[in-house]
């Protein structure tokens, strides 16, 4: 009997797999996007299993575990580059775990597919091969999609989000603040920018206190208006740098997620 091994199209099932589990991982994890790495790292390891296989059908046996684990080790530390080992063995579980749950997947559907008649069962197993090959392609190209999209805005909020220390008046509060571009609001007396805070950090490092506010206009898609503005002494970023005596505007809703607590304008940036 002949045995034919389509090293090609093993190559690309591997490779397919390899990327689509490196971005949903990636996606659960939070992990910051790098597209070429990953790319380059799933072609690469899927070229192993293909050369194992190749040795096994020629008569030498390769232990299947210790060559898979290899493989795991090396597709994982090489996409994602672990800081430490506890976030390398959080990410190999993780990359098991949706390995798992796509392998479950496929096995399920191909059940759902013989079940239902989709496709006559005796015309040749190639025709059903062709059609769920065609689907599998169709779902994995919108799951990029979608994933690849989502791991961009994630990794536009971490870039963008930074952790700070607030003192005024002799307190101190820990915050987190946004960078936003689309924050444009200035002191139309002296030109500066000016941050934006919520209600309950005002009222955490209370504020107004003995100050009287300065009234800054504002424009937005909502409406226009007032918003109460002080001049708050000091904040100090993680890197060392600072903003001394600026300008912030109380506002009751500064944004919907309520970890941030201060806008900064781009400009502001340190």
């Amino acid at each position: 009997m002949v045995i034919c091994f389509y090293a090609d199209l093993y190559w690309i099932l591997n490779f397919t797999m390899n990327l689509f589990l490196l971005y949903i991982t990636a996606w659960w994890l939070h992990e910051p996007a790098n597209n070429r790495r990953w790319v380059l790292s799933a072609a690469v390891c899927a070229i192993f299993p293909v050369i194992v296989t190749y040795i096994n059908n020629c008569g030498l046996k390769v232990p299947g575990l210790i060559s898979s684990a290899s493989e795991l080790a090396l597709l994982v530390w090489w996409a994602y580059r672990p800081g430490s080992i506890r976030e390398f063995f959080n990410c190999i579980v993780s990359f098991i775990v949706f390995s798992a749950l796509a392998a479950g997947m496929v096995f399920m559907l191909k059940g759902v597919s013989a079940k239902s008649g989709i496709l006559p069962e005796m015309e040749g197993n190639q025709k059903f091969s062709l059609f769920f090959l065609l689907v599998s392609v169709f779902m994995l190209f919108i799951i990029f999609r979608f994933l690849r999209a989502s791991i961009a805005r994630q990794d536009l909020k971490r870039r963008s989000v930074v952790n700070a220390t607030l003192v005024h008046n002799g307190m101190k509060k820990e915050i987190k603040a946004l960078y936003d571009t689309g924050n444009h609001l200035v002191s139309p007396y002296t030109g500066e920018p000016v941050a934006v805070i919520s209600k309950d950090l005002s009222d955490c490092i209370g504020l107004p206190g003995n100050h009287a506010p300065l009234l800054i206009p504002y424009h937005s898609i909502g409406g226009c208006g007032l918003l109460e503005a002080y001049r708050l002494d000091i904040l100090q970023f993680q890197d060392g740098s600072s903003r001394k005596g600026f300008l912030a505007a109380v506002s009751d809703n500064i944004c919907t997620d309520k970890e941030i607590q201060m806008i900064l304008t781009s400009s502001g940036k340190p």
